[in-house]
């Protein structure tokens, strides 16, 4: 039931920094080429990387300066060489609070002839009803084509490949599983399986870094791999990450405090590496986000520690323990899930109007599948008192490890 904390997890999908406006807007045409170009986003993005280039159909450059970033730190800006005409390109390379690179392209012209002809051409037919008709119908098109271009440019590195969800999926499940097995050590629950875990760890995360720099340094024309670990708060994340990782890999083991204080930083690394430093109450969100991280930790560890648990006595003397721990964690998360569905939860139309609501749906049934086998589970421990019957909780590991593969796909979602 403890999966609950990862239903709540990914409520922060709504922070991503989409295009809000642009100045000119994609498809305008105008008479003169406008003194500067504007661009305005849906939430702040990373103040120390970031490009936006204005080209003619040359390929050349007609910025007179450096672009600029407003104290809001959610808008663009940058002045432009006038008499110019043409087709022209605003291309822009941003980072979104959460940490996802996003890459777009706003296409406007500048042709004055083509504004003069259409003011000076007199009409020399009626217009007859299905001509009107067929003109309205043309301009409905246009403008869903230039709304679709925008939504498309805006989102263009925001598409969820394969191999992208399953990294995160397995870098997400080696967080929680090394975590959990070192909360349930830290409560006398001794397992064989740390080393290895820790091991594990830093591979997944070495390959989950690579695969998101990999995606930045594609978005990004002129950024270095030093510029992204180093300047970028993202990158800094995962370089803090991948420091406190290889520290553990010494420290872990020396005593209880060591072994959680390692733990909690790992945790507050991801926390503040996610989709909650992005919402309007960052230190609400990151809490709530750092709460579900343990619990779900908890609940992955847990599961692992019955799996592997080779006599049966062992088993049985874990199982109450851990069904406790259960129970506490779901009325937790019944109260911090509110309060994070309150704050963050997108508006309903999203469960079926957008890619994010259908994957949402799916792990909604997902997690309500784990509740009715969690339920069985505990009948039976009623009944039997032991773990004679180990399908359920096989059946229960597999819809844990579903939840967190769909996680993995959720978090690179945006339902706008």
């Amino acid at each position: 039931m403890l999966v609950f904390s990862i239903f709540t997890y990914t409520l922060t999908a709504s922070a991503h920094a989409d295009l809000s406006s642009s100045s000119p807007a994609q498809g305008d045409v105008l008479e003169t080429m406008p003194n500067e170009v504007r661009l305005t986003f849906t939430t702040s993005i990373d103040p120390t990387v970031f490009e936006l280039d204005v080209r003619t159909q040359e390929g050349g450059s007609i910025l007179t300066g450096e672009a600029e970033i407003n104290s809001d730190k959610n808008e663009l800006s940058a002045a432009l060489l006038p008499d110019t005409s043409g087709d022209v390109q605003i291309i822009y390379s941003v980072i979104s609070k959460d940490g996802h690179p996003i890459k777009g392209v706003i296409d406007f012209t500048v042709n004055k002839a083509v504004v003069v002809e259409e003011i000076e051409t007199p009409i020399k037919e009626e217009v007859t009803t299905e001509e009107k008709i067929s003109n309205e119908d043309m301009n409905m098109k246009l403008a869903s084509v230039e709304k679709s271009s925008i939504n498309a440019t805006e989102q263009m590195t925001s598409s969820v490949s394969t191999l992208s969800a399953i990294i995160k999926f397995m870098y997400i499940t080696s967080l929680l599983l090394l975590s959990g097995l070192l909360i349930w050590e830290s409560r006398g629950f001794h397992t064989r399986f740390i080393p290895a875990s820790q091991l594990f760890h830093l591979a997944l995360l070495f390959l989950f870094t690579w695969s998101q720099a990999r995606d930045f340094l594609t978005v990004f024309d002129h950024l270095t791999w030093g510029d992204l670990f180093l300047r970028t708060e993202v990158g800094q994340y995962w370089t803090a990450a991948l420091v406190v990782t290889v520290i553990g890999l010494y420290i872990v083991g020396r005593n209880k405090i060591v072994d959680l204080s390692f733990v909690a930083l790992l945790l507050l690394l991801k926390s503040l590496n996610s989709h909650a430093v992005a919402s309007d109450f960052p230190f609400v969100t990151v809490g709530l986000n750092f709460i579900h991280l343990g619990l779900a930790a908890v609940w992955i560890g847990g599961l692992f520690i019955l799996l592997t648990l080779w006599k049966q006595s062992e088993a049985n003397n874990f199982l109450p323990v851990f069904s406790r721990a259960a129970l506490f964690s779901v009325l937790a998360l019944s109260v911090t899930g509110t309060i994070y569905a309150l704050i963050l939860a997108p508006y309903i139309d999203a469960l079926w109007t957008t890619t994010w609501g259908y994957w949402l749906s799916a792990k909604i049934l997902t997690v309500f599948g784990v509740f009715i086998v969690g339920g069985f589970i505990r009948r039976n421990m009623r009944i039997n008192t032991d773990l004679t019957d180990n399908k359920l909780l096989y059946f229960d590991s597999g819809l844990a490890l579903l939840i967190l593969l769909i996680v993995g796909v959720l978090t690179q979602l945006s339902p706008s």
